[in-house]
């Protein structure tokens, strides 16, 4: 079994099911599948074959959906990426992974475009309501109402790479994660169950589908079971997502600690939120307060999981239904492994520190073009996750750290090195450093410390422009320090413990 042949299962057992809700229009399970086989045949008529990569630039919306289950239909390999990345950060990922194919909106329709000029994408662009004709792309409407209904989606090797999701790592660029069929069909089904989900349930994806936590955790376990997902593009503020949760009776809502601190500031109004049963949480740590408030205010406790975009990604979760311990990150959900090792890889006894190793159907293949570093993540068939934590007596997995330098700003990873490689393109910048600095409302933010070249005086917000050219918004620095020398040893490595404290004093000191 997989993703598309189990929506086309879907489809025959509850063909008349919402299976999406967006703006209104109410998209049943048999519908949705004469969509999905629909714009497959109109990929194939454009050339598209088995083992091809498709990058898909969409926000939340049935657009995405569509395109996502017919690549995997057709054995092609799905390419999720945001919509807001700039050329820079494009241009590196469609070098890497060679797409045949772009599907994307109308907004970034002539980013894209300009690619052909340096980077072939050979089957062309399919964009949604392009508006205007353009070089190589097609209609996503026109593709799907002139196409006829092709074969339905076959069985297809469970080690066969399905998706690539690009993350934040240490290397200072993007990696290609690789998850297989295999790997995205049994975390979904896994989580769809720990959460007993089924044609009842109504799920609220608000957080970015393209990234690998919304995408298992809400639409891929929705449609496994045959439920409902209610799709908004983006965060869209608090009120308008308990008025969703009312007015759809939306039983279950994902998102990471960020959005559950704005759910809890949200005071204007009041809600019948009684469909309400699961809050779940994932993508960064969720402090104990926000915990305690959040069950003080809605009645009910907030679901805590761990994962990584490796792991397809869901790693452990609290009971859903049972006894959770606030600041854990749960335990393993079931057929996967998860031991606390020291730097040789022995396994550490219960309470001590080390690193978090997992072992499971949900873990990738591997990283697209960087061999070594697939060999370095994945020993012996454990992944090491460059995450600290340590086990309790009960089998509670507890996170207390970082060994990768990755920022999570609003559940979303940030490597700084790619920033601070924009950063060295400054003209007037020497040298710079970027960390993450403590966030109420975000969790981290994204600071750097700046040394400028002589006779150089760079001006904040000039910066924070440069960057926003070849950055996605959530990456660009929010908080400018500039310095005559940046701390560092004897020996010349960087303090960034250092760098951090002067980071944090100057935010206490100063506006943003």
């Amino acid at each position: 079994m997989n993703l598309a042949l189990r929506l086309a299962e879907a489809g025959q057992l509850f063909p008349d099911q919402e299976a999406l809700v967006f703006h209104g229009q109410r998209i049943s399970y048999a519908t949705l599948n004469q969509w999905v086989n629909r714009f497959a045949s109109g990929l194939k008529k454009l050339g598209l074959t088995p083992g091809e990569r498709v990058l898909i630039a969409l926000e939340n919306c049935p657009e995405f959906v569509v395109s996502f289950y017919a690549v995997l239909s057709l054995q092609c390999v799905a390419v999720p990426i945001d919509p807001l990345y700039t050329i820079h950060e494009i241009t590196y990922i469609v070098r890497d992974a060679s797409p045949a194919l772009v599907i994307c909106n109308a907004e970034n329709i002539s980013t894209f475009t300009r690619l052909t000029g340096n980077l072939a994408i050979p089957r062309g662009f399919v964009a949604v309501n392009p508006g205007q004709p353009y070089p190589h792309t097609r209609s996503f409407a026109d593709l799907l109402s002139s196409s006829p209904a092709g074969n339905p989606p076959r069985p297809v090797d469970r080690d066969e790479v399905a998706e690539i999701l690009y993350t934040s790592g240490n290397t200072g660029k993007p990696k290609g994660v690789m998850l297989t069929h295999g790997n995205i069909y049994s975390n979904a089904v896994t989580f769809a169950r720990i959460c007993g989900f089924g044609p009842g349930v109504r799920t609220l994806l608000v957080a970015p589908v393209y990234h690998s936590a919304a995408q298992t955790c809400v639409l891929l376990a929705s449609l496994v079971a045959g439920a409902t997902v209610v799709i908004h593009e983006r965060w869209p503020g608090a009120r308008t997502v308990l008025q969703t949760i009312q007015d759809e009776k939306i039983t279950f809502f994902f998102g990471p600690p960020t959005m559950y601190v704005f759910l809890l500031e949200e005071q204007s109004g009041s809600f019948d939120l009684g469909s309400w049963k699961i809050a779940f949480c994932g993508g960064a740590h969720l402090p104990v307060q926000v915990f305690y408030s959040f069950e003080k205010k809605f009645g009910f406790q907030i679901t805590e999981g761990y994962g990584l975009t490796e792991t397809s990604p869901v790693v452990t979760c609290n009971p859903v239904f049972g006894t959770k311990k606030p600041g854990s990150a749960g335990l393993p959900i079931p057929g996967v492994e998860v031991k606390i090792v020291d730097y040789e890889g022995r396994a550490l006894p219960a309470g001590q520190v080390g690193e978090i190793v997992v072992r499971g159907p949900n873990v990738m293949k591997g990283y697209l073009n960087q061999e070594e570093e697939t060999q370095r993540a994945i020993r012996n068939g454990w992944l090491y996750t460059g995450d600290l934590g340590y086990m309790d007596e009960d089998g509670y997995v507890f996170i207390v750290g970082r060994k990768k330098n990755v920022i999570i700003r609003g559940g979303l990873n940030i490597d700084p090195r790619e920033v601070e490689e924009v950063l060295y393109q400054h003209p007037q910048i020497f040298d710079a450093v970027v960390v993450g600095i403590p966030d109420p409302v975000m969790g981290e933010e994204v600071a750097a410390m700046i040394l400028p070249r002589e006779q150089q005086k760079p001006d904040p917000e000039e910066i924070k422009s440069f960057c926003a050219q070849r950055l996605a918004p959530y990456k660009v620095p929010r908080k400018i320090l500039f310095m005559e020398g940046l701390p560092k040893t004897t020996s010349g490595k960087l303090l960034k413990k250092e760098v951090r404290k002067l980071l944090e004093q100057a935010q206490e000191n100063t506006p943003s």
